[in-house]
């Protein structure tokens, strides 16, 4: 629809709809962020999320792909589920992301993915978004949580239960 308006030249329009589906994505982001952190704070556990920090630069897929990436709202995503964590005291912890989805989640061994689906060579099958959740779960994480860190900061945006 915004190719066909910038074809005619209605970029009022354009301008309109985008801004449109950007506060829909954004109210989207925020119910996910929300639910997340209410599942860890009623578990009373930790939030893992694999760090993609370059994924834009390192991700070469094609014209339709670049175009899915580039929409891919993952940032701001992460940056809901940190303010909102940080305020209820539950950690955060980065994992590094490489192999995250060929690896097995039961042996280590490298899988193959085909779109959905992941094989791994000894006979588990799942889904390939599972078992790479499965293995963001159990991977260390790269250095201290948020919440410990800006607490050895003194940061004073943490309540104070947030801190023992």
């Amino acid at each position: 629809m915004r190719r066909v308006l910038q074809k005619v030249g209605k970029y009022r329009k354009v301008k309109v709809i985008r801004n449109r589906e950007s506060r829909i994505v954004r109210d989207i982001n925020h119910n996910i962020s929300k639910k997340i952190v209410d599942i860890a704070a009623q578990t009373s556990s930790g939030i893992k999320l694999e760090k993609l920090d370059g994924i834009r630069k390192s991700r070469k897929r094609g014209r339709r792909f670049n175009g899915t990436l580039h929409s891919w709202s993952f940032y701001q995503l992460q940056n809901f589920l940190q303010y909102k964590s940080r305020l209820r005291g539950i950690p955060i912890v980065f994992v590094e992301p490489r192999n995250t989805s060929k690896e097995c989640s039961r042996c280590g061994s490298e899988g193959t993915r085909r779109g959905k689906s992941f094989v791994c060579p000894r006979g588990h099958v799942d889904h390939a978004d599972a078992n790479a959740g499965f293995n963001i779960a159990l991977r260390p994480g790269i250095g201290q949580s948020i919440v410990d860190r800006d607490a050895m900061e003194g940061n004073t945006d943490i309540p104070r239960g947030a801190t023992l």
